[in-house]
């Protein structure tokens, strides 16, 4: 089957830990593919490795690329260094894993892009593998890519997240890092409690935003209002796990001295609101429990302004048609560092003009509530072209391969296509299209094993018509 192969791949690659920012070792691991069988081998100082092999050199060359990094969630830390998924198994045709993510965005794709690579096919063109370090934080790695690496007229990107779907264009985005001072002071009250809202399906930030799922940030906020006006000070709240994935949990540490008040405000605010989530998001739950005092609190004027930031910092859709999200914020991370409150929101649109303007608004508001607000890790959009030949031969060898046609779309996701075109001006054309993946960034994350042999398929007969350009 030519799933097994690439699945032979995937499970060494899942022994392999690589959350994003520690790629070290899966670049080690890839060095090592690509010395052992003769390749060329390049890795620079992100932890990007490119393996080339040559082919028929009359054809153009075919760049196929892939990240090695993966959003690490678990429901039980671990120590640094041992971020490898847990008990990993097959169910009715699809992986999973328990308690933790899975890799498969983009562990898979790398395992599909090893496994051309060690086939002995004459057919195939000359092949330039890159593996890309740091997609799911700031995309640092398609950004080092310099146009003296690749050589490449066409791009196939294998991080896409649904067999069948070609992509063919994709958003851009930035992230706003707002920033606001807290004042505190010695607390009077002798009890805590926090209140934590747990259980959230999350999802990708871009994927799944138009899907009716809870930001569990915002919903904290929300338990907070409904509370007693006084009676309760706030010593801390912090929320959110990644930039890239919508918030499934938050905490917030209150001292007061009527803890079981406290406790019934939030019981009652939970079974009057659960209608709201109890169809979609069927986990999601807040609780208040008693736990230790802090020493020092946030101030009246702190806590206030904390809570209306929160509860007015945009989240969820800002634009879409009927198929498709084309602007969208995501209201991702809540932390405190010393003495500051971090609030970070990640950006996603078709339009560059749109997610600028929109920081700006952001950097207003925080700044209204005497706060400061940064840009940070901008990407570029890819652009859908219109007449693209290799579209049109990846179409073609889908119909001829399942009898049907493939869809093509647009992603409110970043993909690094755009990036690397800009980067290496070498490349006329790029496609993106991968197996099916479910979950992606959350512990529920499951592939679907059939999907994986159809899509190595597609990418080989792709390969084999790009060879007779």
């Amino acid at each position: 089957m030519e799933s097994q192969r690439v699945l032979s791949y995937f499970d060494e690659i899942l022994k392999i830990p690589r959350p994003s920012y520690h790629e070290a070792a899966i670049a080690d691991y890839l060095e090592r593919f690509g010395t052992q069988r003769g390749l060329s081998v390049m890795r620079d100082s992100c932890n990007n490795v490119i393996l080339k092999k040559a082919g028929n050199i009359q054809s153009s060359t075919v760049i196929l690329q892939a990240h090695s990094d993966m959003v690490w969630a678990a429901e039980q830390p671990v120590p640094p260094g041992n971020e490898i998924p847990n008990e990993v198994y097959i169910e009715g045709g699809i992986m999973r894993t328990k308690g933790t993510t899975l890799g498969a965005d983009d562990g898979i794709g790398v395992a599909m892009i090893l496994a051309i690579l060690d086939e002995d096919d004459p057919d195939l063109p000359s092949i330039e593998a890159v593996f890309t370090a740091n997609e799911e934080e700031t995309m640092e790695g398609a950004m080092a890519l310099q146009p003296s690496y690749l050589d490449g007229a066409y791009l196939i990107n294998l991080d896409s997240e649904e067999e069948g779907v070609l992509t063919i264009g994709a958003a851009g985005g930035i992230s706003s890092e707002c920033v606001f001072p807290i004042r505190k002071r010695a607390s009077t009250f002798q009890h805590a409690v926090q209140i934590q809202v747990t259980g959230g399906k999350g999802g990708h930030s871009g994927l799944e935003i138009r899907e009716k799922r809870e930001n569990a940030i915002q919903l904290l906020v929300r338990a907070l209002r409904s509370l007693p006006q006084t009676g309760w000070e706030l010593a801390k709240i912090e929320g959110g796990e990644r930039s890239n994935a919508i918030p499934i949990s938050a905490v917030a540490y209150l001292n007061t001295d009527r803890p079981q008040d406290i406790q019934q405000s939030v019981a009652a605010f939970t079974a009057q609101r659960y209608s709201e989530w109890r169809n979609d998001e069927p986990e999601l739950a807040i609780r208040a429990e008693t736990s230790s005092p802090a020493e020092q609190v946030y101030e009246a004027e702190s806590t206030e302004h904390i809570c209306l930031m929160l509860e007015n910092l945009p989240h969820g859709p800002r634009s879409q048609t009927k198929d498709f999200v084309c602007s969208s914020v995501n209201l991702a991370l809540l932390g405190e560092t010393d003495g500051e409150l971090h609030v970070e929101l990640s950006l996603r649109s078709s339009f560059e003009s749109w997610y600028h303007d929109e920081v700006e608004r952001i950097a207003r508001f925080a700044r209204f509530l005497s706060g400061s607000a940064i840009e940070k890790d901008e990407y570029a959009a890819w652009q859908y072209q219109v007449d693209s030949r290799l579209l049109n031969i990846t179409q073609k060898a889908y119909r001829q391969l399942f009898g049907k046609e493939a869809i093509c779309e647009n992603v409110h996701a970043g993909v690094e296509c755009g990036i690397i075109m800009e980067q290496c001006p070498s490349i006329r054309e790029a496609i993106s299209f991968g197996p099916t993946i479910r979950n992606a960034h959350t512990i529920r994350e499951e592939l679907d094993i059939n999907s994986v042999g159809k899509v190595y398929r597609l990418l080989r007969e792709t390969l084999h018509r790009l060879n007779s350009l």
